[in-house]
C-alpha cells in the first residue's frame, strides 16, 4: 500500500454547532456536514431530505426544447424511433429507460447498442448508416454522441434527424445534430453536478411527456409515470461514478426506494445471483449489480444486460442474470491476469516512482478490461494511466486519472497524436495509430508533468473529523445513515482516531489476508476489521497503540448489533 497523507477537512469555527441547531441533527452528523462545506440553509436541508419535487426543470438543460419537440413529433406521427447508447451500465440503463418510456407513449422503438470490440465507444458513421438502411429517420443517442461530428454530418446527408443526449465533456467542434442536449453546454440553467447519461435520458423523457401532454396525446391513453424508471436511473448513476450530490442524490435516493425490494424482475434476479440481502444500498448497486451488468459489454455485447433489465418475467430474468454472472467471472479472470502483467511491466521498466504518467499496451489483454486495469494501476501507484490494446488497425484503450489532473484537458494537449478521444476529468477513452505510441507516451508524460506537482503524486486520505472512540456509539453511528446514499462526491464518513490500543487481533477469512481487531480507548471498546492487511502493518499487535483512519457502521451477527470500524489506514501512535 502506498504511503498516504492524512488530511482532516477544515470547517469554519462554529459551523457544526449552527448546523446541529438548524437541522436538528447530532453533533457527529453536523461535524461531517460542516467538513463537507455545508452551512445552515436550503442546500443542507435539501441534502438531508432529497425529494423528487426539488428536481429542476428538464428544459433547463441546453437543447432540451428542440429534442423534446422532435421526439414527441415522432411519437405522434408513428415514426420509428431508434435509440443508440454506450455499452456500459449508464448506456444500457439509458436504453432500457428510453425504450420502455417511448413504448408506453405508443412509439415503435428499436435499440442499437454498439459492441466494444467492434465499434468501440461513441456513435460512428457505420452504425448510423446501418440504422438508416433499416429505415431509421429519427435516432436518439444517450450517454454518447457529443463528439460524433462525422456521424452527425452523415446523418444530415442521409436525411436522419439525430437527437444527441450526452453528459460527457464537449469537444472543440460540436456535432451538427437536429438537437444537442448536454448539461455541460453553455447557456443552460441546469445545476451542477451534471447527471449521468441515464439522468439526462430521464430528463428527456420528462420533457417529451410534457410536450405530449400539451398536445393532448394522453387524452386517449394512460400517461406514463416517470417514477417507475428511477430504479434504472439509480443503477446507471451509481455505476457511472458521477457525484452523488444535488440532482444525482435525489435520483439515487428515489431509485433505491424502487429497489427495496426490487420491483423490476431483472434487478431482483441480479440481486439474488449476487447473494445480496435487503436492504440494497448504493454500494450494492456500484459493487455488485453494476459490474455484472457491465460484464456483458466488456466480454461480449451489451444486449444481454439490456435483455435482463427489460425482462418481463422472473424466469426470463433469472436466465439472463446467470449468463451475466458467468460473464462477470470471466471478466474477473481476465482482469487479474492483465493487472498482474501490467504491474510487472511498470516494475520491470522502473517507471515508479520516477514517471508522472504511465502508458501501457498489451497485445493479449482483453479489450473489455483495459479501463479496469488502468484503475487498478492508479490505485497501486497513484499515477495517471493509459492502457491500450490492438483493435483492428489501431490501438484503443482507456485512461484513468488522479485528483489534480483533468484527463480530457490533458488529452487535448495530445490531440494531434490521437485518432479520437473523449470522456471526463477522471476517465476517458482514446484511439491512436500504432506508429504514434512512442510519441504519445513521451507527450503524455510531458503534459502530466506540466499540469501536476510532486505533491499531487502522493495520495491523500481525507477524513471528516478527529474523534474519540467513545463518540462512535450505536446511536451516533446509526444517525450517520441520514447522510446516505454514499458514493462518489458523498463518501461514507471517515474519522481519525489517535492513540487507540489494540486489545486483540486474529485472522479473518480463509485466506488469512484480513484481520479482526478489538480496539480500546478510555473506557470504550469497539470491533474493527482490516481488509487485505499490508505487509508493513506488522505493528498491529495486541498491546500496541495506533492511530487509525476508519469508517464506522453497524454490524449484526447472531442477532447482536454492534459498532464495527473498517480501517482504511493505520500508523503507530504519534
Amino acid at each position: 500500500m502506498l504511503a498516504r497523507r492524512w488530511r482532516i477537512r477544515a470547517s469554519e469555527p462554529g459551523a457544526w454547532e449552527n448546523l446541529s441547531r438548524a437541522l436538528g441533527v447530532s453533533a457527529l452528523v453536523a461535524r461531517v456536514l460542516a467538513a463537507r462545506g455545508f452551512r445552515p440553509g436550503p442546500e443542507a436541508e435539501a441534502f438531508l431530505r432529497p425529494r423528487l419535487a426539488s428536481l429542476p426543470d428538464p428544459f433547463g438543460i441546453p437543447g432540451m426544447g428542440a429534442a423534446a419537440e422532435r421526439v414527441a413529433r415522432a411519437v405522434e406521427t408513428r415514426e420509428p424511433l431508434w435509440v443508440y447508447t454506450d455499452y456500459d451500465v449508464d448506456g444500457v440503463t439509458s436504453a432500457a429507460l428510453l425504450a420502455e418510456f417511448l413504448e408506453a407513449c405508443g412509439a415503435e422503438v428499436h435499440c442499437r447498442l454498439p459492441r466494444r470490440d467492434r465499434e468501440g465507444y461513441g456513435l460512428k458513421v457505420e452504425p448510423l448508416e446501418e440504422m438508416a438502411a433499416a429505415g431509421a429517420r429519427v435516432v436518439v443517442t444517450a450517454d454518447c454522441g457529443i463528439r460524433a461530428v462525422d456521424a452527425a454530418r452523415r446523418a444530415r446527408e442521409l436525411g436522419v434527424d439525430l437527437v444527441i443526449t450526452d453528459h460527457h465533456t464537449p469537444g472543440p467542434e460540436l456535432p451538427p445534430a437536429t438537437a444537442l442536449v448536454n448539461p455541460r453546454l453553455t447557456g443552460g440553467e441546469y445545476p451542477e453536478p451534471a447527471p449521468a447519461g441515464v439522468g439526462v435520458a430521464w430528463n428527456l423523457a420528462a420533457a417529451v411527456r410534457s410536450v405530449l401532454r400539451a398536445h393532448g396525446h394522453f387524452a386517449s391513453r394512460p400517461e406514463p409515470d416517470l417514477r417507475v424508471w428511477l430504479d434504472l436511473v439509480a443503477v446507471g448513476t451509481v455505476a457511472d461514478m458521477v457525484p452523488l450530490r444535488g440532482v444525482n442524490r435525489v435520483f439515487v435516493a428515489a431509485g433505491l426506494g424502487l429497489c427495496n425490494p426490487p420491483r423490476r424482475p431483472g434487478l431482483r434476479a441480479m440481486a439474488s445471483v449476487a447473494g445480496l440481502r435487503p436492504p440494497l444500498t448504493a454500494g450494492n448497486l456500484g459493487f455488485h449489480i453494476g459490474p455484472r451488468l457491465n460484464a456483458a459489454g466488456r466480454m461480449e455485447g451489451p444486449r444481454a444486460a439490456l435483455d435482463l433489465l427489460r425482462a418481463a418475467s422472473s424466469a426470463e430474468a433469472v436466465e439472463h442474470a446467470r449468463v451475466l454472472d458467468g460473464l462477470n467471472r470471466q471478466r474477473q479472470a481476465e482482469e487479474r491476469s492483465a493487472v498482474a502483467a501490467a504491474r510487472q511491466r511498470v516494475e520491470k521498466e522502473g517507471w515508479w516512482p520516477g514517471r508522472y504518467g504511465f502508458v501501457l499496451e498489451g497485445d493479449d489483454w482483453h479489450p473489455g478490461v483495459v479501463g479496469l486495469v488502468a484503475s487498478r494501476l492508479v490505485e497501486a501507484f497513484h499515477r495517471p494511466t493509459v492502457v491500450l490494446v490492438p483493435q483492428g488497425a489501431t490501438l484503443k484503450g482507456s485512461a484513468r486519472s488522479i485528483p489534480g489532473l483533468h484527463l480530457v484537458e490533458a488529452l487535448e494537449d495530445c490531440r494531434d497524436l490521437l485518432v479520437r478521444y473523449g470522456g471526463h476529468a477522471a476517465a476517458a477513452g482514446l484511439e491512436l495509430e500504432p506508429g504514434a505510441l512512442g510519441a504519445f507516451r513521451a507527450r503524455f508524460e510531458e503534459v502530466v508533468r506540466s499540469r501536476v506537482g510532486e505533491e499531487d503524486l502522493v495520495p491523500v486520505l481525507e477524513a471528516d473529523a478527529e474523534v474519540a472512540l467513545s463518540e462512535l456509539n450505536d446511536q451516533t453511528v446509526a444517525e450517520l445513515g441520514c447522510l446516505e446514499p454514499f458514493g462518489v462526491g458523498n463518501p461514507r464518513p471517515v474519522f481519525v482516531l489517535r492513540g487507540v490500543e489494540v486489545v486483540s487481533e486474529r485472522p479473518l477469512g480463509a485466506s488469512g489476508d484480513h484481520r479482526a481487531l478489538v480496539v480500546a480507548q478510555g473506557g470504550a471498546r469497539r470491533e474493527a476489521v482490516v481488509w487485505r492487511v499490508p505487509e508493513s502493518w506488522g505493528f498491529l499487535r495486541p498491546g500496541t497503540r495506533v492511530d487509525l483512519v476508519a469508517t464506522a457502521g453497524l454490524h449484526t451477527w447472531n442477532g447482536r448489533t454492534t459498532v464495527r470500524l473498517t480501517v482504511k489506514d493505520a500508523h503507530p501512535a504519534g
